[in-house]
């Protein structure tokens, strides 16, 4: 071999670290191939990845037995320097003359594996070359990195993709985070330069959001964690934020090409078409993550035809510039952030920004309208998927519309349409944050600004901040005098009968509840109706506590029966709930748990649900199973953390949850009562809610009420042997909602697999015939 730097082959001075199941299948792919693609984005450690692999060897008898060489590809620019690279990699004498046929001739006798590096920028005619060579070769085994897919027949690809990254919400530990590759490389990067370095519960969290800034991309996790002599991790992420340029590094051990992640951005984007180059700045505009349906709405303008996007996305995603998340029965696309900060550089230059961001905001208020009519229609479940895949967008969106007046009622309708997802997903601090920024951007009496005020102070009550949800009824108040209109002044009598409620003042809440009940009942549309089912459920409390169980009872029946009417389970479940607490007031502890084991099946409403577990936490210790409540009172109180707040009930009964807890704690000693408590905190929400229903189920048609509607109807076909596509079709939803859906049944159930599913229905179904 020559001593040309283009055929060396690269030495690292550092370890390897991670990638175990990429290179085992690297390996099982030489072994078996003679050509192998491996593709991935700038960075992302493919050149590594084979180097490492080759360095401890593979299973390959015939390749062992001969000679590893290396061709270095980049900045090649034809098929002339393409075959020179080659042939010095070969070793062939006087190499820089060689061409297609001299090279293909002398690599026939040869035995041993070629690595192909940095294919991305050869022509057609080069790829050309390449496939006589695999064909002509036989000796040898091939391997090419590359940025892009190439089109040579009888490769295997080989999709390296950046590594996987902690979640960046929430509080995380220290061992949940070192769970991670990248954080693992993190770590023994930075070490180089701190030694004592080490990723601890202190710095968890802010070493998680660094990764995820970082898209997980292995060389951008060298180059931050270069700076850790100087920076704190929060220091980076501050300076990655102010500059799209940042974490580089100026080691004299780095190509120059991998010294700015910038460089590498700008060769990807030059070996892009012009129509692929704008379709990539347009991309900029989304946030997260989005479907090819919302890329044809906003990105399909002049010169991009609609009919040419798919082919320009699927480009896109060869060349590795998109990335795919297969999520749901629908494919989603993202943009790491380098790509996307370097798109967003060049978007102004090559396009019209105002009309482009319009195009998404228009999108994406229809996305929300119809997420908001299906709520009203099917229930939140279907319709809060497809909003929490399509929030950062939404969002993105929203506030966009309060940039500009004229749009300012549009954004405040998108944020008040969205309070089922509040509710649904527990997401109740986010929802303010929303709304406080609505009401900051907008001024004037309009009644979109009222209604605003009502959600906000809906979703303030429920956090148990009463100051708060006050203040803003007022302010909706002040509005109505000018407004005039009659849903959102019903829904402000209505807050203002609950806040009185949460003070424990019952007797003036009631005659503010029935007349904004009465108001609604008046008025036509599913908005009201709703509001109408929700005012039930609020006068049968209030009812409850002025001692009124006659009246209770009617009213309670009356709202089950409009929802039984209607299909309308989200409000049944409420409703249900609340003939729950009023049953364990009573002292019917066993019709309470029953109601509340039904309230929890209707939804996944994630506000109800933690109702319900708190619930049923007072109804496991009236039952005397003091361990067991303490553990539902640890992950009911991490749930109401999660919702921003603390117990989020009236006052009246907080009394009740207080005089629960003290006696759980006073019968179960403090010590079993800790370490109960403790393990219910730490439990997923869907480990909460099966243990919470667990119970021994004789085989009667009551264990049905422990799932969902729809729920019920897949377990029913799971149980008639149907498989999740059969399913799909028949009930026409997607495959990966079916799938979700059996991985709540056998999660609520507590069963292994599908077998034990229509085991578990045959039992509790009839037989007929």
């Amino acid at each position: 071999m020559t001593d040309s730097t283009h055929s060396r082959m690269p030495r690292h001075s550092t370890t390897f670290v991670g990638r175990t199941s990429e290179q085992n299948a690297l390996e099982a792919a030489l072994a078996t191939n003679r050509l192998t693609f491996v593709i991935g984005p700038g960075g992302v450690g493919k050149t590594r990845l084979v180097t490492s692999v080759l360095a401890k060897g593979y299973d390959n008898t015939d390749t062992a037995a001969g000679s590893t060489y290396f061709a270095d590809l980049r900045q090649v620019t034809g098929v002339g320097e393409f075959c020179a690279r080659i042939a010095e990699a070969l070793g062939m004498r006087d190499g820089s003359a060689a061409d297609s046929v001299s090279v293909i001739d002398f690599a026939r006798e040869l035995k041993g594996l070629l690595l192909l590096d940095s294919c991305e920028g050869i022509d057609r005619e080069s790829q050309q070359c390449l496939q006589e060579l695999v064909w002509a070769a036989t000796g040898l085994t091939l391997v090419a990195t590359s940025r892009r897919v190439l089109r040579v027949d009888g490769a295997e690809l080989m999709t390296l993709s950046p590594l996987p990254v902690p979640s960046a919400e929430g509080d995380v530990t220290a061992a949940q985070v070192d769970n991670f590759d990248a954080a693992k490389l993190f770590a023994d990067r930075a070490r180089l330069l701190s030694p004592t370095f080490e990723i601890a519960d202190s710095n968890a969290a802010a070493l998680a959001r660094l990764l995820h800034g970082l898209d997980g991309l292995p060389l951008a996790i060298e180059l931050a964690a270069g700076w850790v002599r100087a920076l704190s991790l929060q220091q980076i992420i501050d300076r990655m934020n102010a500059r799209p340029d940042f974490p580089r590094g100026d080691s004299t051990s780095l190509h120059p090409r991998h010294r700015t992640l910038q460089t590498l951005t700008e060769g990807s984007f030059q070996l892009s078409t012009e129509a692929e180059q704008l379709l990539w700045c347009r991309l900029t505009v989304f946030a997260g993550t989005f479907d090819l349906s919302a890329v044809e709405a906003v990105c399909s303008s002049a010169p991009l035809r609609e009919a040419d996007l798919l082919d320009h996305m699927a480009s896109l995603v060869d060349q590795s510039i998109v990335i795919v998340d297969n999520q749901g029965a629908h494919a989603r696309y993202r943009l790491p952030r380098l790509i996307r900060d370097y798109g967003n550089q060049h978007l102004d230059e090559r396009d019209d920004r105002d009309q482009l961001v319009r195009r998404h905001f228009d999108h994406y208020e229809n996305r929300v309208q119809l997420a908001a009519h299906s709520f009203r229609d099917s229930g939140p479940e279907e319709g809060t998927a497809q909003l929490l895949i399509d929030y950062a967008n939404i969002a993105v969106a929203i506030d966009y519309g309060l940039t500009d007046s004229t749009l300012h009622g549009v954004s405040a309708r998108m944020a008040t349409d969205l309070w089922h997802f509040w509710f649904a997903t527990g997401q109740l601090t986010r929802g303010l944050e929303v709304l406080e920024r609505v009401l900051a951007a907008t001024s004037g009496p309009s009644a979109y600004r009222e209604l605003a005020y009502c959600v906000a102070a809906y979703l303030y009550l429920l956090q148990d901040n009463l100051r708060y949800a006050e203040r803003l009824v007022e302010h909706a108040a002040e509005i109505q005098a000018v407004s005039r209109d009659p849903l959102n002044r019903a829904f402000a009598m209505q807050l203002a009968g609950m806040i009185a409620m949460g003070y424990g003042r019952t007797v003036e809440a009631s005659p503010l509840v029935d007349a904004s009940a009465e108001l609604y009942r008046s008025l036509e549309g599913s908005f009201a109706r709703e509001l109408y089912l929700d005012t039930t459920g609020v006068a049968v409390m209030c009812a409850v506590f002025n001692g009124d169980t006659d009246r209770a009872t009617v009213l309670a029946e009356h709202g089950l029966a409009m929802c039984e009417e209607s299909k309308d389970y989200f409000w049944r479940g409420y409703i249900e709930l609340v003939l729950g607490i009023a049953s364990w007031v009573s002292g019917d502890h066993e019709g309470a748990r029953g109601a509340a084991i039904r309230a929890m099946g209707y939804t996944a409403d994630q506000l109800l649900t933690t109702h319900c577990v708190e619930l049923l936490a007072w109804c496991a210790q009236s039952a005397r199973t003091y361990i067991r409540a303490a553990r539902l009172f640890g992950g009911a109180d991490r749930m109401w953390q999660f919702l921003g707040g603390s117990f989020s009930g009236f006052r009246m009964v907080v009394a009740y949850r207080d005089d629960s807890i003290r006696a759980t704690r006073e019968h179960a000693g403090e010590r079993p009562f800790h370490a109960a408590y403790e393990l219910g905190r730490h439990m997923t929400l869907a480990e909460l809610v099966a243990y919470a229903i667990e119970t021994e189920m004789e085989p009667d048609d009551s264990g049905l009420t422990v799932l969902t509607r729809r729920e019920l109807e897949v377990a029913r076909l799971v149980a008639d042997g149907l498989s999740n596509r059969d399913i799909a079709a028949d009930l026409t939803i997607s495959q990966r909602t079916v799938e979700t859906h059996v991985e709540h049944i056998l999660s609520k159930l507590g069963l292994e697999n599908r077998t034990r599913v229509a085991a578990w229905i045959h039992a509790r179904t009839p037989a007929t015939g």
